[in-house]
């Protein structure tokens, strides 16, 4: 393994460290974007239940207590609960895109990892078959074995390039596709609260 990656050079390195911060963000991201750190429902049932019982302070108290994206926003809701029904739901909105760049956090980055990755490996690659060319400008082609582990220097970048790229990949549609899911179903809550504060629902 070693010498697979100190064959790459310079550019193999630099790939390793992509890979390492590839592999911090997605389990940051697998932790941050659980279910329970987002939207508790327990906690989210728990306080519609104080709203309909008239036990404002207890939800709000229960909404101070649980630091997540949901009860953030019904937390604004509740401070808010005098005003009109169409300024809430503009200041549900703010304090919703608010959560949802903190969701998306780093997400891009890994868009941005899987994009470069195979072109650095591409470059490491080029940068080997100029190396193997310039053997044969001095030793001629007549050294098969020569021209061979050359080329399979030359490679290597691309190999590590693409295996970094193809799970970085996987890891931000998966992710992206995860806070799509929580955009929607946080507004489908926050409305749902909104009608239930304005005596709508029940």
């Amino acid at each position: 393994m070693y010498e697979f990656i100190s064959q790459g050079g310079i550019v193999m390195y630099i790939l390793i460290t992509t890979s390492l911060v590839s592999l911090t963000i997605i389990f940051e991201r697998f932790w941050s974007l659980r279910a329970s750190a987002v939207i508790p429902l327990n906690e989210v049932a728990a306080i519609e239940n104080d709203v309909r019982d008239g036990r404002v302070e207890e939800a709000l108290e229960t909404c101070k207590n649980n630091n997540t994206a949901m009860s953030r926003i019904l937390w604004v809701a509740l401070k808010n609960r005098g005003v009109k029904r169409s300024i809430m739901k503009e200041i549900l909105e703010e304090v919703g895109r608010q959560e949802v760049a903190h969701l998306e956090r780093f997400v891009g980055v890994l868009a941005l990892i899987a994009a470069i990755s195979p072109l650095l490996g591409l470059l490491g690659t080029v940068i080997g078959m100029i190396e193997v060319f310039q053997v044969i400008s001095v030793e001629g082609v007549g050294k098969a074995d020569v021209l061979a582990a050359g080329i399979s220097k030359a490679l290597n970048t691309t190999a590590a390039g693409m295996a970094i790229a193809i799970p970085t990949l996987v890891a931000y549609r998966f992710f992206e596709a995860k806070v799509n899911q929580y955009v929607i179903d946080i507004e489908q809550h926050a409305l749902y609260f909104v009608d239930l504060l304005k005596g709508e629902r029940e």
